[in-house]
């Protein structure tokens, strides 16, 4: 019986360990937020016609320009690529309309830097 259980958290260990980073606070632009590649803040804020995402580095911001993301929304069933373009300091992709309550956003790619950005937002 004792067996069954640590096996039963190791493996809920694992999963938590191996899943994305999840939206835990509200960032300063007002979007969600997520720490990604350890020391990465990850803020995606989600408006009704655009996606726009900003990347820290150890609390300062990182340069959008190098930067390989890209954005996935997951809703009802069927999957989007958005595209994530350069402006200023942050990355914006163009939305067709609002995103629906529950639907799931997937950021994936790598930073200027070369650190992997992984990433789970659910519009709220």
């Amino acid at each position: 019986m004792i067996g069954k259980s640590v096996m039963s958290a190791a493996l809920g260990f694992a999963i938590m360990a191996s899943t994305p980073a999840l939206a835990q606070k509200i960032g300063k632009h007002g979007g969600q937020t997520a720490i990604v590649a350890g020391h990465h803040d990850a803020e995606l804020v989600i408006e009704p016609k655009r996606l726009v995402l900003y990347l820290t580095n150890h609390g300062k911001p990182l340069s959008a320009k190098d930067n390989a993301i890209k954005a996935t929304v997951q809703e009802g069933g069927k999957k989007t690529e958005v595209n994530l373009t350069v402006d200023k300091d942050h990355l914006v992709g163009s939305l067709a309309q609002p995103l629906p309550k529950g639907a799931i956003i997937l950021l994936s790619g790598k930073t200027e830097d070369g650190h992997g950005v992984s990433a789970r937002f659910t519009v709220r």
